[in-house]
């Protein structure tokens, strides 16, 4: 007897699409997760650009002149964010002073957009001294690089007395192009002009006040002077009044003043009136006897003291083997201080040409204030 067939099961629609939703949410996610996996997982690595960017870095440096022996420390270090893979390096190179920090940046920033990356918070020091700069691409920093001046081992300081009678001599003095102490005398015709000029231009000024000298009254110390037989209440008027016409200045040196700078009780009178007012101390040391560096310094008072006068004979020759005096001085000691005069003929011309002599031997020059640092 023939078997019977037996009856398929139909499967309904309903579970047959339901089936082929299941297997098409099942291909799309995973197919979601490969692109997420492609695009979010898998490493996007720019190590290749982080060396692209330090080649560039060198490269520009070595346009500067820069050697091996000048770079200060590099550190690099392999990083990871997320799936992004690079390179970060922190280099710190020393720099000569004869180079343009800002032209450098400029430089560089041209270079680095021929390989699509660029800088971030590029920062120069408030001296002009430090250049850091961080760069790299869509944020990610590759390079801390930072170049910065050496620091000078030997600094000078030039003081340049007797300003405030005559406006053009001054010019001769600008025109060397480093930073000088101009020491103005008080109630002059151009005192306060030079005073205020002088300062928005940079430089360094301070009070020349006229003191009692032991030749007086043959040798008159000139209008605003301070003499021993004055009271304390007068000296300090006198001193307001000369600090008046001679505006923002850093601090006092005395003009002539080898009698008054002596006297031990009239210059604590006087140096009291500076330190109220802020002042430092500059004692031109007319007279061996002088105590004004030390009551300064008893007083609490930022106080320095004249080493070498350049034109006591105005004598360029005798002036030039003064400032080999003061270059041997300076690299024995690792500072010094000088005066010069503006009404002198040939200071500034010796100077022009012993300037080179001094930065070659590695000598920076400074104003007072920040020698006294």
């Amino acid at each position: 007897m023939p078997r019977k067939k037996k009856k398929s099961k139909k499967v309904p629609r309903k579970k047959k699409k339901s089936k082929k939703i299941a297997v098409f949410i099942i291909i799309t996610l995973a197919l979601a997760g490969a692109l997420y996996y492609y695009f979010k997982i898998r490493p996007v690595d720019y190590t290749n650009l982080s060396q692209q960017i330090d080649a560039v870095v060198n490269e520009e440096l070595v346009k500067l002149g820069v050697t091996p022996k000048d770079l200060i420390k590099i550190y690099r270090e392999e990083k990871k964010k997320d799936n992004v893979l690079w390179v970060s390096v922190t280099k710190e190179v020393r720099v000569s002073r004869e180079i343009n920090m800002e032209d450098y940046q400029k430089s560089l920033a041209d270079s680095l957009k021929q390989i699509r990356a660029e800088l971030y918070e590029v920062e120069l020091s408030d001296k002009g001294d430090l250049l850091s700069m961080k760069i790299g691409k869509r944020s990610l920093v590759m390079q801390n690089l930072l170049l910065r001046y050496p620091l000078a081992k030997y600094r000078v300081s030039i003081v340049i007395d007797d300003l405030g009678q005559r406006k053009d001599l001054v010019k001769n003095f600008l025109r060397l192009d480093i930073p000088l102490n101009f020491a103005i005398l008080p109630q002059l015709p151009y005192s306060t002009l030079l005073a205020r000029e002088l300062k928005n231009s940079g430089y360094e000024t301070i009070l020349h006040l006229p003191m009692e000298p032991e030749g007086y009254p043959q040798t008159d110390p000139g209008s605003g002077a301070l003499f021993v037989s004055m009271g304390s209440s007068q000296i300090e008027s006198t001193i307001l009044k000369d600090l008046k016409t001679v505006p923002g200045v850093s601090g006092v040196s005395n003009h002539e003043g080898s009698r008054f700078t002596a006297n031990r009780e009239k210059m604590k009178e006087a140096l009291s009136v500076l330190k109220r007012e802020g002042l430092f101390f500059f004692d031109s040391n007319t007279s061996r006897h002088s105590v004004g560096e030390e009551v300064a310094r008893e007083l609490g008072i930022p106080a320095l003291s004249n080493q070498v006068f350049l034109d006591t004979k105005d004598e360029y020759k005798a002036i030039c083997r003064q400032l080999e005096k003061l270059r041997r001085r300076v690299l024995k000691s690792g500072t010094g201080i000088a005066i010069g005069h503006v009404q002198r003929k040939f200071t500034s011309d010796a100077l022009a040409e012993y300037i080179p002599k001094f930065k070659e031997d590695g000598i920076e020059f400074v104003s007072l204030s920040e020698l006294l640092k």
